[in-house]
């Protein structure tokens, strides 16, 4: 079962321009190939979006244990096979790039399509994304022009917690900008609001995917534990949203967390108009 969740965000310091400016998020897909989640991401692209953002781990890899080595703030990919970083098995790099050929065939989003490196995803993969039409960002910001307006757009890579640099991304960013900013890891979340971003889409958790009957999820493989696990939170003028993803990376199951697509649209009001609904995708 895959869930279309819809958010209508409401931001005091939304510029007019931006009003009703529709995004679809993608994260955590984990494909194997064109199957039913993949049929179902492309039925809903087809509805139309201003702009796609995708916040990690596109790829499918077996993995119990870490994909890549770290020396310093310099990761590659560790050892295939069995080793002290664990069990790590090959990147389906061809396959999500083939997949994603298909997703996005005679698609065009007005203001860009967006992604972000996560901790399953090969450089090779992201190097292939801008020929698809999609822009990578590694730690780094752009400015987007909607007629006489702008706004940033800000993505930290993700291929392990040491390869995120939130101050170089700073650095590019136009403070009297709304900026939405794209991270695979939840724990960015709080150092950027409290840096202005408007608006922190994340992904990594799959939201626990394996959760108790209230929702609690079981594991989150993040620092935070379960803060900014899944979902949507505030915090003071900003907005952060975990992705539950669409896929998985070792168990096919998931349990009261269903799998999801998310489309928001953005709106300017205050902060309590926001509404979140939610649909099963047939």
């Amino acid at each position: 079962m895959t869930k279309l969740t819809e958010l209508s965000l409401y931001f005091p310091q939304l510029p007019q321009a931006l009003e009703n400016i529709r995004i679809l998020h993608i994260s955590d897909l984990h494909t194997r190939g064109f199957r039913s989640k993949e049929q179902k991401i492309r039925q809903v692209i087809r509805q139309g979006f201003d702009m796609l953002v995708c916040t990690g781990d596109s790829c499918y890899q077996l993995c119990l244990g870490e994909p890549f080595r770290e020396s310093g703030h310099r990761q590659t990919p560790a050892p295939i096979g069995v080793s002290r970083y664990g069990l790590v098995g090959p990147v389906h790099t061809d396959t999500a790039l083939a997949v994603f050929r298909r997703l996005l065939a005679d698609i065009t989003f007005p203001l860009g399509a967006f992604a972000v490196q996560g901790n399953h995803d090969s450089n090779e993969f992201m190097a292939g994304l801008p020929e698809l039409g999609v822009t990578v960002l590694n730690n780094q910001t752009r400015q987007i022009g909607l007629g006489d307006c702008q706004f940033n757009i800000m993505g930290l890579r993700g291929y392990g917690r040491s390869a995120i640099d939130i101050p170089q991304a700073l650095l590019q960013m136009d403070p009297l900008l709304f900026t939405i900013a794209l991270s695979h890891y939840p724990e960015a979340t709080e150092s950027l609001a409290a840096a202005g971003v408007d608006l922190v889409l994340l992904g990594h958790t799959h939201g626990g995917q394996l959760r108790l009957p209230g929702g609690r999820p079981l594991t989150t493989h993040t620092y935070t534990g379960i803060k900014y696990a899944v979902g949507l939170e505030r915090i003071i003028n900003s907005y952060s949203y975990t992705h539950r993803g669409t896929g998985y990376t070792m168990f096919p199951m998931r349990i009261f967390c269903p799998a999801e697509i998310v489309r928001f649209t953005l709106h300017q009001g205050d902060f309590a108009n926001t509404t979140i609904s939610s649909s099963e995708i047939s």
